[in-house]
């Protein structure tokens, strides 16, 4: 049982591994530029200070919204087929997971109740009657 939990967790280690090594192939070029955008943002703020903070933000906001929007759909477009590629081959291995852990649960409760009723009993017997 163990074996096959282990194998099943190995399993889907790779599984993700593979995606995100694939994501990082697809788009590194997109996350440079998110990246650059996030630390322009950080420089933009750290030189601004007083009320003008919040206008200055706001457009630059608006202004990398416009920049990043094509480069978002683009990266939501390549993940689509991952997300569901692994999709597919978790929920079987879940399934069976669930299946295999099931009896154990009812074992483990069934366990955890008789020490519970017996802990109680002996309390009972321990505490002087009212």
């Amino acid at each position: 049982m163990k074996f096959s939990l282990i194998a099943v967790l190995v399993v889907a280690l790779a599984i993700g591994s593979e995606s995100v090594s694939l994501v990082k192939r697809d788009a590194p070029a997109e996350l440079d530029k998110i990246a650059k955008y996030f630390q322009d943002l950080v420089d933009n703020l750290k030189n601004v200070e007083g009320p003008e903070l919040a206008n200055k933000a706001n457009a630059y906001l608006e202004q990398s919204r416009a920049q990043l929007q094509p480069m978002v759909e683009k990266l939501q477009e390549q993940l689509k087929p991952l997300s569901s590629n692994i999709e597919e081959h978790i929920k079987p291995l879940a399934a069976s997971v669930q299946a295999q852990v099931a009896p154990l649960a009812g074992m483990v409760q069934t366990h955890v109740e008789d020490v519970l009723k017996f802990v109680a009993d002996k309390t009972k017997a321990i505490l002087p009657p009212q």
